[in-house]
């Protein structure tokens, strides 16, 4: 037996099994700091709107101002455009938007447009044109403003109106706690609100 071999070969074992070690500390405190990172994280950038900027940024309890005006700019588009052919899928979408208490109002509402178009027999199609959006930071409501059509056979008729809304971002989510809809050009805004008080 080559002595000198066997001592090179442990030595060559001892210095392999050092850098294995190293190895495998290091990618345990990768692992560590990764899953750290991972339960602590609060900001991820998602897609989930169509029209909504690709750098948007959303996190558990908020939300960028690009990726609200979208949301609410859909959820406006599906409250606007209710027929009695598209209410239950439109119903379906909102429900993922809207907080429990302002689903049961505006589905409420939906339900009873629905019979009264039936009733009246009009059929025609809904569309919203979007105008402009605003945010009132010291009421804490954001304005969609646009047009909502009206169309069927004799005529395409177009209404200003407002949709406002009050909203909460909760995981990573937007969620309308209410929604009113009014027609008009003017949103019921701070402003609007200090003109109505003012003694005439």
């Amino acid at each position: 037996m080559d002595l000198n071999s066997r001592n090179q070969s442990i030595s060559e074992l001892k210095k392999e099994n050092r850098i294995l070690r190293i190895t495998v500390l290091v990618i345990c405190i990768a692992c560590v700091f990764i899953a750290v990172k991972l339960a602590f994280q609060t900001e991820i950038i998602v897609m989930q709107t169509p029209g909504m900027p690709n750098n948007s940024v959303i996190s558990k309890s908020s939300m960028d101002k690009g990726a609200q005006m979208a949301t609410l700019y859909a959820v406006t588009n599906n409250i606007a455009q209710i027929n009695p052919s598209n209410a239950d899928y439109l119903k379906t979408f909102i429900q993922v938007y809207l907080a429990p208490a302002a689903y049961t109002r505006v589905s409420q509402e939906i339900d009873n447009k629905v019979a009264k178009l039936l009733a009246q027999r009009e059929l025609g199609s809904y569309y919203f044109v979007f105008r402009g959006y605003d945010y009132d930071a010291a009421l804490d409501r954001h304005f969609i403003k646009g047009e909502v059509h009206v169309v069927n056979a004799a005529k395409d008729s177009a209404t200003p109106y407002i949709f406002e809304y009050t909203i909460h971002i909760e995981n990573y989510r937007l969620v309308v706690d209410d929604v009113k809809t009014y027609d008009g050009d003017r949103e019921h805004n701070s402003e609007w609100l200090k003109n109505v008080k003012k003694p005439s």
